[in-house]
């Protein structure tokens, strides 16, 4: 049973020492601190500071025999009070909360990442997606490091990743054979018409993130989230898809 207790308090916000003081004070009525200490097996300066705290939560009193203070545990109706009185104050606070809540998660976060090595990352990261709106230029990544552009265009399989990869037409005579041998049909491509036959940059867009990619120095590249933002990234990719 106490067990239970003990567990039951600590779901209603008592920690493991107020916890072990309360139902000590409940079980042994007035109790100075040395006793609660000696009781409970907690420290006393802790008991002291534990104390304090159930005081502040108005679950435990105080009286005075002489020039010393001793403690007793409130009748266990006030936890309900004390739970109440909190769930009050949140309710006062929650519109401003809300109000700070919606500003933040609009916010869009950035990360930058420098140098091909760390640039690295972000490909990786993107194979978490379900699927994956990209344009760009294939060639670069895999001149820069053949093995890891294997190793990528393998895993996008293995992950079972919808991609759907707006390539440069530079991309068309070299990695597009790469691709084509390690894809399966998940993994869609169109060429971008032949004005556009060089990219300098490769974007890529899944779940609430965009990427930012450049692969000429310095290398660079930045991983932006933001909801709105990359809907309307993934919008205009595949209005881009469909005319192509």
């Amino acid at each position: 049973m106490t067990d239970s207790l003990e567990n039951d308090l600590k779901e209603v916000g008592l920690k493991k020492n107020e916890v072990k003081i309360y139902l000590y004070l409940l079980q042994n009525g007035l109790s100075t601190p040395p006793q609660i200490a000696k009781g409970t097996g907690i420290l006393r300066t802790n008991c002291y500071n534990t104390i304090q705290t159930l005081q502040e939560k108005d679950v435990v009193g105080e009286q005075r025999k002489g020039s010393r203070k001793i403690y007793i545990a409130r009748d266990p109706q006030s936890l309900k009070l004390s739970l109440a009185r909190r769930i009050e104050a949140v309710d006062r606070i929650l519109p401003d909360l809300r109000g700070l809540y919606a500003t933040q998660k609009n916010k869009p976060t950035f990360q930058f990442y420098d140098g091909f090595e760390e640039v690295k990352q972000i490909y990786e990261i993107s194979l978490s997606a379900e699927s994956i709106y990209a344009t760009g230029s294939m060639n670069k990544l895999e001149n820069l490091d053949p093995k890891f552009f294997s190793k990528y265009i393998k895993s996008i399989n293995k992950n079972k990743i919808i991609f759907y990869d707006l390539l440069s037409k530079d991309s068309q005579s070299q990695s597009f054979k790469t691709i084509t041998n390690l894809t399966n049909s998940l993994y869609s491509t169109k060429f971008m018409p032949e004005q556009y036959k060089e990219s300098l940059t490769d974007l890529f867009v899944w779940d609430n993130n965009i990427a930012l990619i450049s692969l000429d120095e310095p290398i660079f590249g930045t991983i932006i989230t933001n909801p709105p933002l990359a809907q309307t990234f993934k919008t205009l990719l595949k209005i881009i898809w469909d005319k192509i």
